[in-house]
């Protein structure tokens, strides 16, 4: 898939904070990590609709694979196509199985001395405040959480069905980029995995930037599966 090389937005999102924006249909954002650390979580919506929003269960049914990477697709619940991944540096270091961090999390993985009342803005955040937070500002609750898709970390599964945290990580500069088929909300946490237990609150600055918007094409869809084809054209009968 061809992106447009003319940039519209670039900015630095700072470790542990929260971030959202609309990328429109046809519009690319690349998520670059800016050291060795880097752990996003997001959850994404249909912008005019979202009580469409992805779902993980149907992404991994309809490919046949919970393990993701490039061109392979995010779909909503509706069947549609919300973002194509179409680049990813970091050989699959997605995660759509390990969820996301509470408070309790936190406070088991990284201990509780960094309150509000001792570090003021620099607490250790949660994965979980931060979208209710975020999605507060569209007018979204508690009940429009959804499972979350893990960026730069990769759970791996073990002795059958033991979910574990890989070792490997992105490198400073690795990147993923998601071109929208949607005008998608999109929501980011940047905080620790929820199966951290390093001990260590520093997740890496994320350098973001969104690449205009271009026309798909016939031929942007043929390295992807019979699957995702299907969910291209019925994302594109919706824009008819």
């Amino acid at each position: 898939m061809i992106r447009s090389n003319k940039v519209v937005l670039n900015e630095i999102f700072p470790s542990s904070v929260k971030w959202s924006k609309i990328i429109k249909r046809g519009q690319t954002i690349q998520l670059k990590a800016k050291g060795e650390n880097a752990s996003l979580s997001a959850m994404f919506y249909n912008a005019s609709n979202v009580a469409e929003r992805f779902n993980s269960a149907d992404t991994v049914k309809i490919q046949w694979n919970a393990f993701l990477g490039k061109d392979k697709v995010l779909f909503s619940e509706m069947g549609r196509v919300l973002f194509a991944i179409t680049d990813d540096s970091t050989d699959g270091l997605f995660d759509i199985l390990g969820g996301i961090s509470n408070e309790r999390v936190i406070k088991e993985n990284f201990g509780g001395t960094a309150t509000y009342e001792s570090c003021r803005n620099g607490y250790y955040k949660s994965d979980k405040e931060n979208f209710l937070i975020e999605l507060g500002k569209y007018g979204m609750t508690k009940k429009d959480l959804i499972p979350a898709l893990n960026l730069f970390r990769k759970v791996d599964v073990k002795e059958g069905s033991k979910l574990v945290l890989s070792d490997r990580k992105a490198k400073e500069n690795d990147f993923i980029e998601l071109t929208a088929h949607m005008d998608v909300l999109l929501v980011l946490s940047n905080t620790p995995h929820a199966m951290d237990k390093s001990g260590v609150y520093e997740p890496s600055d994320i350098e973001i930037t969104i690449f205009d918007s271009v026309e798909f094409k016939d031929e942007d869809y043929k390295n992807y599966s019979d699957e995702a084809k299907r969910g291209f054209i019925n994302t594109n009968r919706y824009f008819v």
